[in-house]
């Protein structure tokens, strides 16, 4: 057999010379790759190669063909699963094709075999058959039937062979049904026939037993007292099981039989099927002259009876609303019932013909509608100038078949108890019908006119008091004819919706109109003018924070309902500045006012708080800056005083004997300070730096720093520091002397003065 490859592959060769006739086909693969798996399964059902469950354990083969493995079969008509998985073997090492798995075989006699590889798992890969004895190639196939492999080879007797399934690329492997065959099909199954025109349609089923596959179908064809001959073939793969014979002599009764081939040879032909007599085919047609009758009009009912283009001859039976016209000579294919009258309705129509023994019979049936007769009406002309909702216009009209008329309107009009009502304006449509009645066709006549317009006017009250910022206003007005009246304003308002709307200060103008419709026509407008007052507004002061006398500012959170700008004044123990920035200038009630001008649409606002300012803790203290052992006189000293009441004194006095050191004015900040020196003249002996203001309640504030001179004036103790004088007077050692060695073990430096505070 010769083989074609897919694109992309090599052509497979040809067998090895010599033995008995080997040959390998190949097939064009692109179809079957296209259908894939469902191809391949389906070519298994139809050339009755097996296709094995999932669950079917498939064979491996020998990896080389030194290592076959004998072929798993009774004989060489049966088939089994075999799989390359697992063998990787380049092309052209161990076979001719890649990952070949080897099986052997030894006939005991001469064969010729078929060999057919149906893949299984993947479905569709792309399998090869290779047949070698020896180190000689038999023959090989790659694709056959689509991507499926198969050969036929003449196998020796008593010659061992190496069968080998591979796969087309290195990547290919997979399981497939291995089907072997070397007998012929039995004979086709279910063989049917139908006439035709000269031709006839044959069909069949597949063999029982398709031996491997069938490759092609022979119909054969035997007329009354004629020889059997071949009428017809199928062929492919798989190949079809039916056949349009043509060429056949109508009349002439024919016998079929079908064979089957497959590459071994062909079958037995199958039983015959007989007494098939082609004939040409007829068709009846029924038709009416005229087309569509009337009532109370003869009419004609034509049958046309044709056969491959032809007239026929013979006769026909025609049936007519029931009445059968039997055995009506066709002249020309043409037989007729003449002059047919029937009433309003439905008439069936039939026609049989019997055929001849060459043309087949065939019949057609149908009906026939009988129209109403026609008639017409007479319409008296409808007056001119008619107007809106004027004086009923009575109408005249009459049917030439003298039955009753009746009017219609349509448009700017209407009809009640035979008159005309103008119920609107523009063209009146005005229609007189006879309706007919079982025979008679209805009929009509139309009329049209113009009618004109009516009048209107508008209502609409004065505006009412309106404030910017205010909701808008439905307004309300009304047209002498319910139609709706539409607003417009100008000024400081604007109309959506039927709502006014106020958009500033001042005047407002609203005009009503009705442009009317196409029944009414405009009205006169209606204006009406108003003036819009400004709006009212509110000022909120948030909660204030306490003011402490000496203490940080707070701010004043004062706003707008419109966010305007708001200005502040305050009263009582506080100030407030530009910015809101309260501040505590003393203790007591403050009252704060927060103003808003207003602007162009808006009325001025003020909004007042009231809170108590508060003073922080009073405190005075008071310093002497001299060195124990240090004379007193003249030593620096000074008193600061904060949360004092400003506008009193603080005092800086030196006791026992009181002697006033300075004194200072409390400040706007409740802050003083006194600065000065100790007095000559302090006698030895305990003293006391006393520094006086006045707590912002007006309790007196003080503070006592007391200290001790030695009797030659100098500094012994300042609270408690002490200086500490020698067990004896001895020689030689004075106070200064002492007071120097105080200095040594004290050092130098100020005294950190203890605070005390008066509430």
């Amino acid at each position: 057999m010769t083989a074609s490859g897919t694109p992309g592959k090599p052509i497979s060769s040809a067998p090895a010379p010599g033995l008995g006739g080997a040959t390998s086909t190949r097939r064009v693969a692109h179809l079957w790759r296209a259908v894939g798996a469902l191809a391949v399964t389906v070519l298994a059902l139809v050339m009755g190669s097996p296709v094995p469950a999932s669950a079917t354990a498939a064979t491996a083969g020998g990896a080389t063909r030194g290592e076959v493995v004998p072929l798993p079969v009774a004989d060489l008509d049966s088939s089994f699963v075999a799989t390359n998985e697992g063998v990787t073997a380049a092309a052209g090492t161990t076979g001719t094709w890649n990952n070949v798995t080897w099986f052997s075989y030894t006939p005991a006699q001469a064969v010729r075999v078929f060999i057919r590889a149906t893949s299984i798992s993947p479905a569709g890969w792309d399998n090869t058959l290779e047949v070698w004895t020896g180190g000689s190639l038999v023959a090989h196939n790659d694709d056959f039937y689509g991507l499926d492999a198969s050969l036929t080879v003449n196998l020796q007797a008593g010659t061992t062979y190496q069968i080998g399934m591979g796969g087309y690329r290195s990547t290919s492997r997979g399981s497939a049904t291995l089907t072997f065959a070397t007998r012929v099909p039995t004979p086709p199954l279910d063989v049917q026939a139908t006439f035709g025109d000269a031709s006839a349609d044959v069909s069949w089923s597949a063999p029982a037993d398709v031996a491997g596959g069938v490759t092609s179908y022979t119909v054969l064809c035997t007329p009354e007292g004629g020889e059997e001959t071949v009428c017809g073939s199928t062929s492919g793969t798989p190949p079809q099981q039916s056949r349009h014979v043509t060429g056949l002599t109508n009349g002439v009764s024919y016998t079929f039989r079908v064979t089957a081939s497959n590459v071994i040879g062909a079958s037995d032909p199958s039983a015959p099927v007989t007494s098939i007599v082609p004939k040409a085919v007829s068709t009846t047609v029924i038709t009416t002259d005229p087309v569509t009758p009337v009532s109370g009009q003869p009419y004609d009912v034509r049958v046309t009876v044709g056969a491959g283009g032809a007239a026929a001859t013979g006769t026909v039976d025609v049936t007519v609303g029931g009445v059968v016209h039997a055995g009506l000579a066709l002249v020309d294919g043409v037989a007729t019932v003449e002059d047919r009258t029937d009433p309003v309705g439905t008439v069936s129509l039939a026609a049989s013909y019997g055929g001849t023994n060459v043309i087949d019979g065939s019949s057609a049936s149908g009906s026939v509608s009988i129209a109403k007769r026609p008639q017409t009406v007479t319409f008296d002309a409808l007056p001119t100038g008619l107007a809106y909702a004027g004086t009923p216009t009575v109408l005249h009209a009459s049917a030439s078949s003298e039955l009753p008329v009746t009017f219609a309107a349509s448009g700017a009009c209407a009809v009640s108890d035979g008159s005309l009502h103008l119920t609107g304006v523009g063209p009146c449509e005005v229609t007189a019908t006879q309706v007919g009645d079982s025979q008679t066709e209805s009929a009509q006549a139309t009329q049209t006119v113009d009618v004109a317009r009516r009048g209107q006017a508008v209502t609409f009250g004065a505006l009412p008091a309106l404030v910017y910022g205010q909701s808008p206003v439905a307004l309300v007005g009304s047209s002498s004819v319910g139609l709706p009246v539409t607003f417009s304003a100008e000024g400081s308002c604007t109309v959506t919706d039927g709502l006014l709307a106020v958009t500033g200060v001042g005047p407002c103008t609203v005009t009503a109109t009705q442009a009317g419709d196409e029944l009414t026509g405009p009205a006169s407008s209606v204006v009406r003018t108003g003036a819009i007052a400004k709006r009212s507004q509110t000022v909120t002061i948030a909660p204030l924070a306490v003011p402490v006398f000496g203490g940080e500012a707070s701010t004043v959170d004062a706003r707008s309902e419109f966010g305007l700008p708001v200005t502040f004044s305050v009263a009582g123990a506080c100030l407030v500045d530009d910015t809101g920035r309260l501040t505590a200038v003393g203790t007591g009630l403050c009252v704060v006012t927060a103003s808003a001008a207003g602007d162009e649409v808006t009325l001025p606002a003020e909004a007042t708080a009231s809170i108590t300012a508060i003073g922080p803790d009073s405190e005075v203290e008071a310093t002497l800056d001299r060195q124990l052992g240090e004379l007193a006189e003249g030593a620096p000293v000074s008193a600061r005083g904060t949360g004092l009441l400003p506008g009193t004194v603080l005092t800086l006095e030196v006791h026992s004997t009181p002697q006033v050191i300075g004194t200072a004015i409390v400040g706007a900040d409740g802050t003083a300070v006194v600065t000065g020196v100790l007095p000559a003249g302090l006698e030895g002996g305990a003293h006391r730096l006393i520094a006086v203001g006045t707590a912002l309640d007006g309790a007196p504030a003080q503070f006592v720093l007391p200290f001790q001179l030695a009797e030659d004036g100098t500094i012994l103790r300042i609270e408690e520091r002490t200086l500490a004088l020698a067990a004896t007077g001895a020689d030689g050692v004075g106070a200064v002397g002492v007071m120097a060695a105080a200095w040594v073990l004290l050092g130098a430096g100020l005294l950190v003065l203890r605070r005390r505070r008066v509430g």
